[in-house]
């Protein structure tokens, strides 16, 4: 399995001020499961940053057995001590303070009276739905989720030791954690930093220690094309990932474009929480030819369409079901590896997929029933900017970043015959984004939806 750590003296991670080798690795991870030591299985709550500790933690919880539960740095406290209340993690790793518990070491805090409730067999790991808002949804993933995942990762992507990803992505984040799985399953160097690649650091960091991937969502490749990216020498890239949501076609082909004169690497997946988290890629030698398409399932997996245009997943890396407290940690797998990605989709005859809309992204404004998704894609296209969609029966609202409102709005009522008033365009400096990078359509909601 993937957090069976080999030691040897091969770094393991990498940070600016300091490396870690495996063998150290291990002796830490050692350390931290004699702590976790306990009757029974129970959950182990893990506050997550991009450093050397928190991988400690997570390797060391997996490897003794426990229900690992991610947690973002950045969640507010009223929102962590709501989570805490609703799954009573046994031991909080990576906190600063807790009333509920008692500090055992530095970041490591045992509950004081210990849980009651029952966790499953096959339980490894909870991920959270909602980014930052602090919901107890959270995907309850099994060791075979993990495992299958992970080698299907492995497999498509090439990955081998000499790998050197560069990890800014959240590690409480599905695809950061991915990344974390996926190389350390091959024993690979793991560059972790938590700067933004909007930072001059950042970049020498990747220089200095020789980083072979970067992985983003399409807000990091938003932010890379305002960066001038294609001019930058990077003598160690060999790889560009991009998940977490849709990217702009033309931001994909200006991409892949570079990466074919560069002799690099560029591969655009699609994945949910749920399915631990990779469903498909696109092959880097295919992207000039599907450009827009989600892909192919992911090595291990297979691809339906419902009656209704709903996507289906089927693989061993879909979740066992969702929890919302603790007493749903001992229900068994709900799912039986069939997952409705919520998105409508078609496939060509060469079994690649493309999304059409998701099923709950349509309004219907006067009888006119308008798929918000084409209206994002539909004004990428034309006009060049990054875009997101919100909308009621009401009203349809778009805002673009650094374009001309007015211009679009035009545009927008003609393609669909609607009047002014059914119309709102907002031009921004920025759109709002989660701690994951992907587009915060609740506070667009919030803040343009009656």
């Amino acid at each position: 399995m993937f957090f069976d750590i080999q030691p040897s003296e091969k770094i393991a991670v990498q940070k600016a001020t300091a490396a870690y080798t495996y063998e150290q690795l291990a002796e830490d991870v050692a350390q931290i499961v004699a702590m976790l030591e306990t009757p029974k299985k129970v959950v182990v709550g893990i506050v997550c940053r991009n450093d050397y500790k928190t991988i400690v933690h997570y390797v060391a919880a997996l490897q003794a057995g426990h229900a690992v539960m991610l947690i973002n740095d950045d969640l507010a406290v009223a929102m962590l001590e709501n989570i805490v209340t609703h799954y009573e993690p046994a031991f909080l790793l990576g906190a600063t303070t807790h009333d509920a518990y008692e500090e055992i070491t530095e970041q490591f805090f045992k509950k004081r009276q210990q849980p009651t409730y029952s966790v499953h067999k096959d339980l490894a790991l909870l991920l959270s739905t909602s980014g930052t808002t602090g919901s107890p949804k959270y995907v309850r993933l099994s060791y075979k989720n993990i495992q299958a995942n992970t080698e299907s990762i492995v497999d498509y992507l090439e990955l081998d030791e000499h790998e050197r990803p560069v990890i800014n992505l959240p590690l409480s984040y599905s695809y950061g954690i991915s990344i974390v799985n996926s190389h350390l399953q091959v024993g690979a160097t793991l560059l972790l930093t938590s700067k933004s690649v909007k930072l001059p650091s950042f970049w020498y960091f990747v220089n200095e220690f020789k980083g072979t991937s970067i992985a983003g969502v399409p807000f990091t490749y938003q932010l890379l094309n305002r960066l001038g990216f294609v001019d930058m020498e990077l003598p160690s890239l060999k790889t560009l990932t991009q998940a977490g949501g849709h990217l702009d076609v033309y931001l994909v082909d200006k991409f892949n474009q570079y990466a074919i004169a560069t002799n690099r690497k560029f591969y655009v997946m699609y994945g949910q929480t749920e399915a631990a988290p990779r469903i498909a890629y696109v092959p880097y030698e295919r992207l000039a030819d599907k450009l827009g398409s989600i892909g192919i399932p992911v090595p291990g997996g297979r691809f339906e369409l419902a009656d209704t245009g709903e996507l289906y997943y089927y693989g061993d890396n879909v979740m066992m079901g969702y929890a919302t407290e603790a007493r749903d940690l001992a229900n068994g797998d709900e799912y039986d590896g069939c997952l409705p990605t919520g998105d409508l989709a078609t496939i060509d005859e060469e079994g690649y997929a493309t999304l059409i809309g998701r099923m709950k992204s349509f309004i219907k404004i006067k009888g006119l029933r308008i798929n918000l998704h084409d209206v994002e894609k539909t004004v990428a296209k034309k006009f060049g900017v990054t875009v997101a969609c919100v909308g009621n029966d009401q009203q349809l609202v778009a805002v673009i970043e650094h374009g001309d409102a007015s211009r679009v709005k035009r545009f927008l009522c003609q393609l669909y015959n609607l009047h002014a008033n059914s119309v709102q365009v907002e031009s921004v400096e920025e759109l709002p984004h989660l701690h994951t990078g992907k587009v915060d359509y609740k506070s667009m909601k919030q803040l343009y939806l009656p």
